[in-house]
């Protein structure tokens, strides 16, 4: 359902490698200390994956990505005094940086309809143009709709599906049971299908994507 979000493609029964240990926990420990240096490489080793993050759930384009960014860095370092290292570093960050641009998505959310009524602009000059501004619309709409979830069942769709941690990471990284967040990713999808399904036009439009 999220393939156009994600770009992630998994094959069936593949085997994850346990995770390793955390490359970042010395600098985790420095920041903690108060070391500035420590605290400067840490947010530069996180930097790229934090942006990612932020630009999958906001979109590429969209002109709030540096600020939202600046924003989950900033957030990133007040929120390490309350880690205590139940996931990687990474995952913890990424969950910082997918709460922060859900969160920025949601205060300016405005609703589907929106973004339907763009696609009935000028129409585009070639196949080629129009598959690209299909693509980017269903991508906006896909958006939209995990706008319109409860906090913790988007967080975990993101998190699974968009940054690809398994649901025993997302479990870590949240603070939650394993059978929590898969409660949460039942319940996500259930309520994304229902709410494509009762809308046709939705459903014409992302119909491909499901």
């Amino acid at each position: 359902m999220l393939k156009l979000l994600s770009g992630r493609h998994e094959q069936p029964g593949t085997a994850r490698p346990p995770r390793a240990a955390d490359d970042l926990a010395g600098l985790v420990a420095g920041c903690r200390r108060g070391d500035a240096d420590a605290a400067a490489t840490l947010l530069s080793a996180l930097g790229p994956a934090l942006l990612q993050m932020v630009r999958r759930v906001l979109g590429g384009g969209d002109p709030e990505v540096e600020d939202v960014f600046q924003e989950a860095l900033l957030a990133v370092v007040r929120a390490l005094p309350g880690f205590r290292g139940e996931c990687s570093t990474r995952h913890f960050a990424c969950r910082i940086a997918t709460l922060t641009a859900l969160k920025a998505r949601r205060r300016r959310y405005t609703g589907i309809e929106e973004v339907l009524a763009s696609t009935d602009e000028e129409p585009a000059e070639s196949a080629d143009e129009h598959d690209f501004v299909l693509a980017s619309c269903r991508r906006q709409l896909l958006r939209r709709l995990l706008d319109e979830l409860p906090g913790p069942q988007a967080e975990a769709l993101v998190l699974h599906h968009i940054a690809g941690l398994t649901v025993e990471e997302v479990a870590g990284a949240a603070g939650a049971a394993v059978e929590t967040v898969r409660s949460r990713l039942r319940l996500a999808k259930s309520a994304l299908r229902e709410r494509i399904a009762a809308d046709p036009s939705l459903f014409e439009l992302l119909e491909d994507s499901l």
